[in-house]
């Protein structure tokens, strides 16, 4: 379960990606470090027949980082982090958004111990500090005919980003890093504490669900309140953020009803 006194400690920042400084900082299983990848999401389904849950990849550069709903995630070499780890379940799960909330929520804790402490989560699972964009979640799922679910989570975080005009060419203004909120960290030591955290936090989601999380939503929650529209594959739907049921599905106050949506296919925007 996440924990208010979960604190961690976080050297200034180290310049590159280090396999052997990241294993000896992990309690169990396996990290592959690349200097360059399509996407490590993708390095991770390609492996699947050849890895272990809880194994992970991360990488300096990957010239094809996807998003949600095929959006593009960008991230100049060497100054973020491009994470993604294997997760297998022996069933078919119903819905994924509680898991992915989880996700988000452990990885904004982790954030905000770090020193990120006005950290919010737009839903489902984007990260957010004075608006403006920090990192962002990709929950893909592969189920085959064996009944068993490959959960791949990739985590893409802004650290220390200088291309500033580059970037804005590519993916608009709305985004900040740690290095603009005066946060210089070692790479290796957080990427090993988010594969650590991120680990043990799975095995109490199989044992126990989302119920132990979310506690913690209406303190990361950046919509609560607020007037947002929704994409839902081809509607457009307008209203007031309520926070979230305890299935993870977004509250949303439509004036004449209340209604809950959840799904992959659904985009939020603050009005």
């Amino acid at each position: 379960m996440l924990r208010d006194n979960e604190n961690y400690s976080f050297p200034v920042f180290y310049p590159f990606l280090n396999e052997s400084k990241i294993l000896t900082q992990l309690s169990e299983g396996r990290v592959v470090v690349l200097n360059r990848v399509n996407s490590t999401n993708q390095y991770i389904i390609d492996n699947i027949p050849y890895i272990k849950s809880g194994d992970a990849c991360v990488t300096e550069h990957q010239t094809q980082g996807r998003g949600r709903r095929d959006k593009i995630w960008v991230a100049p070499v060497g100054e973020g982090i491009c994470l993604s780890i294997y997760w297998k379940l022996n069933k078919i799960p119903s819905t994924m958004i509680e898991f992915s909330l989880m996700i988000s929520i452990v990885v904004a804790k982790i954030l905000k111990n770090l020193g990120a402490s006005q950290i919010k989560i737009k839903w489902p699972n984007d990260l957010y500090i004075h608006g403006r964009k920090l990192a962002g979640i990709l929950i893909e799922i592969i189920t085959r005919t064996d009944n068993i679910t490959h959960i791949i989570i990739g985590i893409g975080i802004n650290l220390s980003i200088r291309t500033h005009a580059t970037l804005n060419t590519k993916i608009g203004k709305n985004w900040i890093n740690l290095m603009d909120i005066g946060i210089m960290i070692d790479r290796n030591i957080l990427v090993a504490t988010l594969i650590n955290v991120l680990r043990k936090k799975l095995k109490d989601f199989m044992l126990f669900g989302f119920t132990p999380f979310i506690t913690y939503w209406k303190f990361f929650d950046c919509l609560y309140n607020k007037p947002v529209t929704l994409l839902v594959g081809n509607r457009t739907i307008c209203g007031t953020a309520l926070g979230i049921n305890i299935h993870g599905a977004l509250i949303v106050d439509q004036i004449s009803s209340v209604c809950y949506y959840s799904g992959n296919n659904i985009s939020v925007y603050t009005s």
